[in-house]
């Protein structure tokens, strides 16, 4: 009965894929609940001070603090990116590093944190702890849950918002506490999916040629560090206002769950807001809310912030879905294009943030009186998101499918890249080894045929056949589901039941580790032929 039912949902996820988003596998559950773990960590860690023991919310030294675990999630980022060869194989060395940052911070932070001389590093601990294991959640989502990157993404920041909303009844004694739940679930849960899903076995993509197929242009990052810088001015803003245990807290909570629930529904069902339309709005309507903090009363600037802080997630949640699925379309290598993506936002938010401390801080650590500092603030962030605007709304940001097409012919002989033009995805791509080698093997214009040289998808999937041990049967249902093939289809190809179709299916993909037809077909198309080595003279040589 157990395998009925399961093979029944395995039926479900091989269809036609239009409600592929919602999975209920525990192994994809508990993934899910590490990124919440991880973004609600995020989120309490940028937007309260509850992370600070013994430290109220309107001393300055809290803004420092925020401060340095942004600039630690910076570093993080930027060492991921730059030594991305090293960590895209070596996920235990990077995850094994962040939960010792995370450790060495929060022990700093509780035991030292009277003390402003190790209240900063603690907290920057802190932020490289969390930039390490964030790339590796990253990489997860784009793998896993491509088909609906989006939809995923989205859900993902509504729960987190919600959960955030218990540091509220936890109350400023047990704040701490609650605050480190969120790690403790991010670092166990990822250790349980990197088992589960043997993501340290996966096809590795070196920064070289990621770089090559890159075709992100400039404007893009712009408009993702326009919207951190926001996102980051808007919770400066509130951190130097409002207590984190107040009803405007709340009032923050409940509008960032209902506008990321709107954008969870538009994204399942038109999904109209995309990247460039809200960059378009987004940016005369973030001006329009800076103005009025340059003149409102103190007790009102707070709904400003809010609004400001509500509309960054339009952009922010539409570029981080953008890059992720850039990131799938060609083929990137997660860890490095996921770091840089996210360091430019993260370095918009830093931006914002030291400009709203510098302006909305009562202890006057501008050095010049309240109103003109905040004025000066807002200025300078106006300007900013001018400067932007002038050059972001001009054209289209991210590519998507219909733009990534092949730019034209190179001059280089016997390069693939070269004949389809660079930034094409990886499956365009194999499509032509593919066509090469069957020219090459006789079923071209020659005529000749060569039974004994398999094209190059033959041997993929027989690579992936020996490497994961399935059996001769497996082996002819992997080559059909490879190539998009149904349940339905294999049923009648081998003339087998429908049980033991679905049993087959069911057995390759609890060997191979992945959950839909959809990474399975990734998972062949992603196997490097060239590194295969005397796997691949195995092969060779039993076909001959």
């Amino acid at each position: 009965m157990k395998l009925d039912h399961e093979t029944d949902f395995m039926q479900d996820l091989i269809g036609d894929g239009k409600s592929e988003w919602v999975l209920v596998n525990p192994r994809m559950l508990l993934g899910l609940v590490g990124a919440v773990a991880c973004y609600a960590w995020l989120f309490l860690m940028m937007g309260t001070s509850a992370f600070v023991p013994f430290v109220g919310v309107l001393d300055g030294a809290v803004g420092g603090a925020h401060f340095c675990f942004a600039f630690g999630i910076m570093a993080s980022l930027t060492i991921t990116w730059f030594f991305s060869d090293f960590f895209s194989p070596r996920k235990r060395i990077q995850f094994s590093l962040g939960f010792l940052c995370t450790v060495l911070g929060s022990a700093g932070l509780w035991f030292l944190g009277g003390d402003w001389l190790w209240l900063m590093p603690s907290a920057a601990l802190m932020g490289m702890g969390f930039g390490l294991i964030y790339v590796l959640y990253g990489e997860f989502v784009c793998v896993h849950f491509h088909a609906s990157i989006k939809a995923y993404l989205l859900g993902i920041f509504c729960c987190a918002f919600v959960v955030c909303a218990g540091l509220l009844f936890a109350g400023p004694q047990m704040g701490f506490f609650f605050g480190l739940l969120f790690p403790t679930v991010a670092f166990a849960a990822y250790a349980c999916v990197y088992a589960f899903f043997r993501l340290g076995r996966r096809p590795i993509v070196d920064k070289k040629t990621s770089d090559a197929r890159n075709r992100v242009v400039w404007r893009s990052y712009l408009a993702t560090a326009t919207a951190g810088m926001a996102a980051g001015f808007a919770v400066g803003c509130l951190l130097s206002s409002e207590p984190v245990h107040s009803w405007a807290y709340g009032i923050v909570e409940v509008l960032a769950v209902a506008t990321s629930a709107f954008l969870l529904v538009d994204s399942c069902r038109k999904n109209r807001v995309n990247e460039t339309i809200t960059m378009r709005f987004f940016l005369p309507f973030a001006a329009v809310l800076a103005f009025p903090l340059m003149f409102v009363p103190q007790p009102f600037k707070f709904v400003f912030a809010v609004l400001l802080l509500c509309g960054s997630l339009f952009p922010i949640t539409c570029s981080l879905s953008a890059i992720c699925k850039h990131i799938v379309l060609c083929d990137l290598s997660a860890v490095r294009a996921f770091s840089f993506g996210r360091l430019i936002c993260f370095a918009g938010i830093a931006l914002g943030m030291a400009l709203a401390f510098v302006g909305f801080s009562r202890s006057e650590v501008s050095g010049y009186p309240y109103e003109v500092a905040s004025a000066a603030a807002v200025v300078v962030f106006m300007i900013l998101v001018i400067f932007s605007a002038s050059f972001v709304m001009t054209e289209d940001n991210y590519p998507d499918e219909a733009r990534i097409k092949p730019t034209g012919l190179d001059d280089s002989e016997g390069s693939v890249a070269a004949d389809v033009g660079r930034g094409v995805p990886i499956r365009k791509l194999e499509t032509v080894e593919a066509e090469m080698a069957a020219e090459q093997n006789g079923e071209g214009a020659s005529g000749e045929e060569h039974p004994n040289r398999p094209g190059i998808f033959h041997i993929k999937c027989e690579i992936v056949a020996r490497t994961y041990g399935l059996s001769n049967r497996q082996r002819e249902v992997l080559g059909m589901l490879a190539k998009g093939r149904n349940a339905d289809y294999i049923t009648e190809k081998l003339i087998i039941s429908s049980h033991t179709a679905k049993a087959h299916i069911y057995n390759i993909y609890q060997k191979t580790g992945v959950h839909s037809r959809q990474e399975l077909m990734d998972l062949v198309e992603n196997v490097d032929v060239s590194n295969a080595g005397s796997l691949l003279q195995d092969i060779l040589s039993d076909r001959a």
